[in-house]
């Protein structure tokens, strides 16, 4: 049995609906959380591979990346998104959600490294107190993709997916399936490969059950699984991925790496 972890997030269903459903056949032990606290499973090996932050994949050399498969965009993302109350300019102190070190960090190069500012950043739970006391924030998941179609009044939205391929012109990835060293997944490889192809042929059924489960609308959801979330991990996302990691050494955060490592069997 393969301990596998996986976020429950809308744009996560598309690779582990059939897995879920129990449409493919598999020997994977299936564990939806968060993605901090599933980078922290993988780290302690409670699991033994997980769809975790890039961020946190770049920290730690022993993992190695599923070929083919990420969480990834080129242009607009609609989930990842900074509201402010005025410009970027103005940012003194931003609210981050707490869910995603990844999206923070991307959130760092933003205002830091394109737009040269040192704000205070804040991290909070996504509730009702997020934009309290501060002069912005931002919002991931299915929640900041409901803000990005009803912001708070006042509010303007900016796409951090956006943003970085208009810096780069690269696709900015979000998340992919780390695999612990001497993990060997065998057939359930195949698997994963086969849920993926599954739940890409299934996303108007995909929208219209995450439409029921998150009250956003349908139409959006569509839209979002199949225009805005890219789910290959090719020449370009890995080059991207190199990209995020140099941003990140200049940040003093992480990320040594130019190539990711791949898992073979």
């Amino acid at each position: 049995m393969i301990k596998l972890g996986s976020v429950s997030f809308m744009n996560a269903k598309p690779l582990t609906f059939a897995l879920e459903q129990g449409l493919v056949e598999h020997d994977f032990e299936l564990t939806l959380t968060p993605p901090a606290e599933l980078s922290q499973l993988l780290a302690k090996k409670d699991i033994d591979m997980g769809l975790i932050p890039v961020a946190e994949f770049l920290k730690r050399d022993i993992y190695s990346a599923v070929p083919g498969i990420s969480i990834s965009s080129f242009g607009k993302v609609d989930s990842v998104v900074l509201l402010t109350r005025g410009a970027l300019r103005d940012i003194k102190k931003v609210a981050v959600d707490r869910r995603s070190q990844s999206s923070t960090a991307l959130l760092k190069i933003i205002l830091e490294i394109f737009h040269g500012l040192s704000p205070e950043y804040i991290p909070r739970a996504a509730g009702g107190e997020f934009l309290e006391e501060v002069d912005a924030g931002m919002i991931i998941g299915d929640t900041g993709l409901e803000k990005t179609y009803a912001p708070p009044l006042g509010y303007y939205v900016h796409d951090l997916g956006e943003i970085w391929t208009r810096e780069t012109g690269l696709p900015f990835v979000y998340a992919v399936f780390a695999v612990n060293d001497g993990v060997e997944l065998g057939p359930n490889l195949e698997a994963l490969y086969r849920s993926k192809e599954y739940g890409l042929g299934v996303t108007g059924k995909i929208a219209r059950l995450e439409s029921l489960r998150t009250g956003i609308d349908e139409a959006i959801c569509y839209t979002y699984l199949t225009e805005r979330i890219k789910y290959g991990l090719g020449e370009k996302e890995i080059e991207a991925i190199g990209r995020y990691s140099e941003y990140l050494s200049r940040l003093e955060e992480s990320g040594k790496i130019s190539r990711i490592k791949l898992y073979s069997r």
